[in-house]
């Protein structure tokens, strides 16, 4: 992924490909044709999040090494009780349900919704979408959720869920 803007000097900032997440196998495949797959520096599998409400502190998900996916990302939720309440996990796993029964059928009929619109339609409280999906929506798109198709975010979540290393 990568953009590139001007702020309001008139100066262009870029963002490009400085991190991928485990989920990339075409990028792992590239970097295995061109050999250099022993220069990957794999950091420790653990989301780390900025807490907007308490400047310079940070909230992490750490995913446990020793459990498969989807395990080991439940467990890292389960763990984070800094940036969601239980309430507001329990309210937000309730809501995926119809994405993990629905399937991929389910998730490309998502389209349609923005992250925002989905979460307010499956009762999550506004304060997920502010806390952990404004970073995962620029991080996937550069946009904010009330511009993201929830389609975009089903399909990295389902990735994280399925793959061990998905969101490593």
């Amino acid at each position: 992924k990568v953009a590139a803007w001007k702020d309001g000097d008139g100066n262009w900032y870029e963002t490009g490909l400085h991190i991928f997440f485990g989920a990339y196998p075409n990028i792992q495949n590239l970097f295995g044709e061109l050999g250099i797959n022993d220069r990957l520096q794999w950091k420790e599998h653990s989301m780390i999040f900025a807490m907007p409400n308490k400047p310079g502190e940070f909230s992490r998900f750490d995913f446990p090494e020793v459990l498969p996916a989807p395990l080991n990302g439940i467990l890292a939720i389960l763990r984070n009780n800094e940036m969601l309440t239980w309430p507001e996990k329990v309210k937000f796993a309730i809501g995926l349900l119809p994405a993990i029964i629905g399937g991929q059928a389910y998730v490309e009929a998502q389209d349609g919704l923005t992250v925002q619109e989905w979460m307010r339609k499956q009762g999550v409280p506004d304060r997920v979408t502010t806390e952990v999906f404004i970073a995962m929506s620029k991080a996937l798109n550069f946009i904010n959720p009330d511009e993201l198709s929830m389609q975009c975010i089903l399909i990295a979540l389902n990735r994280f869920l399925q793959e061990k290393h998905g969101s490593k």
